[in-house]
């Protein structure tokens, strides 16, 4: 199935999820995927160049062992995104449970692995395209749900909020172009960070890696806080794909914690960011 010879990146996509089919129709459609002849679980399996795209059936969240069939650079997840606001939202976010509840997806206190490049990358090239889907806010999202367990770097890409985005073609398609755009140019950023405070959509976070030189793997939002301590920032160090030298920290937004929090960045030997 990759004849390239080098790692795929793997694209992931429920048959059970209506915003998950709707994106996958779009590389499909529009970006040049076509079937192998092969199929996984039942599935057929399509490929452009060094990149694949396999179904499953079932939660989007809960995968089957996709480690036992495949050995990729990435994993990318194609997810609706659910909110009650409604509003039209098209989200990116590195995956994770940071306390023990982990009622969708994944284990307890575990992180799946982050490439920040990965999620950076995807950002920016839908906010070039932000004009083709001027209805949508465009964001990153705090790390959260799983899966976790993966042995390579998760990324969930989401189209949302309600059922009428779901089914959006016109902005699956937006999205598959920037999806697909930021996997072929793979720029490698030298500043990768870790974020804590602010809301589960961290304006702040997401202005940071639009208009600074920096990329950003796990976001603890201050909802969560009170679950970091030595061992997930010790994940979350060791989950990220690249070095870790900053934690950017929403100042307003770390709440009770923020003495906490400051003591762990400087005893990772983290620069603070302020934002």
């Amino acid at each position: 199935m990759n004849p390239q010879g080098e790692p795929a990146t793997v694209i992931l996509a429920s048959t059970t999820d209506l915003a998950s089919k709707t994106l996958a129709s779009a590389l499909v459609e529009s970006q040049g995927f076509v079937s192998t002849g092969v199929k996984l679980l039942g599935n057929p399996v399509y490929q452009k160049e060094s990149y694949l795209l396999a179904w499953f059936e079932g939660a989007i969240v809960t995968p089957p062992s996709l480690d036992e069939y495949f050995n990729p650079q990435a994993y990318i997840f194609l997810s609706r995104h659910s909110a009650e606001s409604g509003i039209a939202s098209l989200t990116v976010h590195t995956t994770g449970n940071f306390s023990e509840e982990a009622k969708f997806g994944g284990a307890g206190r575990e992180l799946g692995k982050a490439d920040p490049g990965l999620l950076k990358n995807y950002l920016v090239a839908l906010w070039d395209h932000r004009a083709e889907v001027g209805g949508y806010e465009i964001t990153m999202e705090a790390t959260h749900h799983g899966p976790t367990s993966l042995q390579k770097p998760i990324l969930f890409v989401e189209l949302g909020s309600t059922e009428k985005h779901w089914g959006d073609a016109d902005a699956a398609r937006v999205v598959a172009k920037a999806l697909m755009e930021s996997l072929s140019q793979k720029r490698v950023w030298d500043k990768t960070a870790l974020g804590f405070g602010g809301t589960h959509y961290p304006e702040k976070f997401t202005k940071l890696l639009l208009e600074e030189e920096m990329a950003m793997s796990f976001v603890a939002p201050k909802y969560a806080l009170g679950q970091i301590d030595e061992r997930m920032m010790g994940q979350m160090l060791q989950r990220t794909t690249s070095p870790v030298r900053y934690a950017a920290l929403d100042w307003k937004g770390l709440g009770p914690h923020k003495e906490k929090i400051v003591g762990l960045v400087k005893q990772f030997g983290l620069e603070e960011i302020r934002v």
